[in-house]
């Protein structure tokens, strides 16, 4: 009965469920990948997309203030100097970081990744997303080798830290995680290596940070190329402050769920307050596989989830955007988003996937439950 009642509630929500399904509703109608959402704290959704308009990369922010019922723009963030925008991230600035107060929305994407200049650059707006101006350069690529999705965190010191896959040590590693932090948002300094493997080949990249409700950090991160079955094997690690997760030759801890299928590619983490007892880390991926590596009938359609800040199996929760056919393309559920409803018992999801040729962006709620 609790399936179904929450179900209901959806179909209000979100306007209508067709048997245990949400119905996904369509939230960028052109090309657009890599899409994120964020709630504030008077309650608006805000989400994000790269895209390109007329030969140029640009973010586009949209909002909702119905609870994620529709959503509408709000702004286009394009790089002052035409180059392409990619794989960005939206983050709500818990506190004050120099001159930008708690409350300020932050947009950091990669540009420049195909001509050999590659940034990652940081946006702020103190509207909750209508009006940005850029901050900085987080890194730039000091050899014309790429970098690539930056993520954002704010340390228990109050300092803003940015991680991001680099790929400029090809000397010595095909690609890696590394982070950097900044006082001020403006000045980034004290690069280090976050994961890295001793192999040349092995890739890890696409990191995300939460914050956990026991003040610790919970990173989750894919490693390529490392297990050839399960491919981009999804892991994870932790840090008691925000900076330090431990060492960077240390893969992590793979994300398995009771029955041995794996998470592979594009992670990306939410913490929940249910349906756990005690709260919900949320993890969704492009793919679930089998402990053999073959595709699981839910790949596509489901979310990790994990009652006890990770440790653990993990048990699955069905997704409320199910895209068929996922099987590493670069559009079909590539790098999706979750947003939880704040008391737990529903998960707004923003994913991609193929319209034709064109790869555009939906959304869609569901419940929560271990049912």
């Amino acid at each position: 009965m609790r399936r179904w009642a929450a179900l209901i509630g959806v179909a209000l929500m979100v306007g209508a469920v067709i048997g245990d399904q949400p119905v996904r509703r369509t939230l960028y109608d052109h090309g657009s990948s890599y899409p994120r959402v964020i709630r504030l704290v008077d309650g608006r959704l805000l989400t994000s997309v790269t895209t390109n308009i007329n030969g140029v990369g640009v973010g586009v922010i949209e909002a909702s203030d119905d609870n994620g019922t529709t959503f509408h723009e709000l702004a286009e963030i394009r790089d002052a100097t035409g180059a392409d925008v990619c794989c960005a991230t939206l983050f709500d600035l818990p506190s004050r970081v120099g001159d930008l107060p708690g409350g300020t929305v932050l947009w950091a994407a990669s540009t420049g990744t195909g001509t050999g200049t590659a940034r990652q650059r940081l946006w702020a707006s103190t509207d909750d997303g209508v009006d940005w101006r850029f901050v900085s350069d987080i890194a730039v690529t000091p050899n014309g080798y790429p970098t690539w999705e930056p993520s954002l965190t704010v340390a228990t010191d109050g300092r803003l830290v940015a991680f991001y896959s680099d790929e400029t040590d090809k000397a010595h590693h095909d690609q890696k995680l590394a982070q950097v932090r900044s006082g001020d948002g403006v000045h980034w300094t004290d690069y280090r290596d976050t994961v890295v493997s001793d192999t040349f080949v092995v890739r890890p990249g696409m990191a995300n940070v939460i914050r956990l409700p026991d003040n610790g950090y919970f990173m989750s991160y894919e490693v390529c190329n490392n297990d050839l079955v399960h491919l981009c094997a999804s892991y994870y690690r932790r840090s008691t402050n925000g900076w330090d997760y431990g060492d960077p030759h240390d893969l992590g801890t793979e994300i398995r769920t009771t029955d041995g299928k794996y998470a592979r590619h594009t992670p990306y983490p939410a913490w929940s307050a249910g349906p756990g007892p005690h709260g919900t880390i949320l993890l969704i991926s492009e793919m679930v596989v089998h402990a053999d590596g073959s595709i699981a009938p839910e790949n596509g359609s489901t979310i990790l989830a994990n009652d006890h800040l990770g440790n653990g199996p993990w048990y699955e929760i069905p997704a409320p955007v199910a895209v068929a056919d996922v099987n590493n393309n670069g559009c079909k559920n590539f790098s999706p988003a979750l947003l939880p409803s704040p008391d737990g018992r529903s998960v707004l999801e923003v994913d991609t996937d193929l319209d034709g040729p064109v790869c555009k962006t939906y959304y869609a709620t569901g419940p929560l439950d271990h049912s």
